[in-house]
């Protein structure tokens, strides 16, 4: 598959959503202005942390150690994000990665990268799982295996759902499909966007639950 997204970046280059130039999602130039960077803090709260750890406050209501955040919820980042989806563009998943990448620190090789699964209706819509190639991609980059470690319990749609409807719903909402791995593991879980945050964290307590020794997270972008 790798090689066939090669192939079409060839023959359709990318050009910057933003001023057109060439070869680019989005150009070095165009970058700095169109995706703001988030200072490191706590996701929850926005107090400044150091390493974007969740703040000791918030921990009483977080199983994440550590939430990482490339850029807040810009009009181009949805423009991206909304081409994975919606549009086909594999590649995109390139870019993200290496985006989240950018604000990651070096990580323990013990570290095992998933992802959360996207609902079953979803990739059978799109035949892909955005989260999923995602999490490939930035594993190619760190050299860290992608491992599936969860599955959906339900398929509830959260798209437009209030914060405290998406809390409700996403309890319970996902399972270890891979104990043996989940074990012990230092996991870090990727998806794109965070909005109330309610499925990332009940993803990672699914981990949790399931045995791993800690979970932290990254995106690309957090909505405000």
């Amino acid at each position: 598959m790798r090689l066939i997204e090669h192939f079409f970046s060839l023959i359709a280059p990318h050009e910057c959503i933003n001023c057109g130039a060439e070869g680019v999602i989005l150009c070095e130039i165009c970058t700095p202005a169109q995706l703001e960077t988030v200072p490191e803090r706590c996701y929850r709260c926005n107090w400044l942390s150091p390493n974007s750890k969740t703040c000791n406050v918030c921990r009483h209501h977080s199983v994440l150690k550590h939430m990482w955040v490339r850029t807040s919820y810009t009009p181009k980042c949805r423009e991206i994000i909304h081409a994975l989806k919606f549009d086909f563009a594999r590649t995109h998943a390139v870019w993200i990665a290496q985006e989240i990448a950018s604000v990651l620190p070096p990580l323990p090789n013990a570290t095992v990268i998933t992802h959360v699964p996207a609902a079953t209706s979803h990739i059978r819509q799109r035949g892909f799982d955005q989260s999923a190639l995602i999490a490939r991609e930035l594993g190619h980059i760190l050299g860290l295996p992608h491992i599936h470690l969860l599955a959906r319990t339900g398929q509830q749609r959260q798209v437009g759902s209030s914060g405290k409807t998406r809390r409700e719903q996403m309890k319970n909402a996902f399972r270890v499909v891979s104990p043996e791995v989940t074990h012990d593991a230092l996991v870090l879980l990727i998806d794109d966007v965070l909005t109330t945050g309610s499925t990332i964290e009940s993803a990672a307590r699914a981990l949790r639950d399931g045995g791993a020794k800690a979970v932290s997270a990254a995106v690309l972008a957090q909505a405000k």
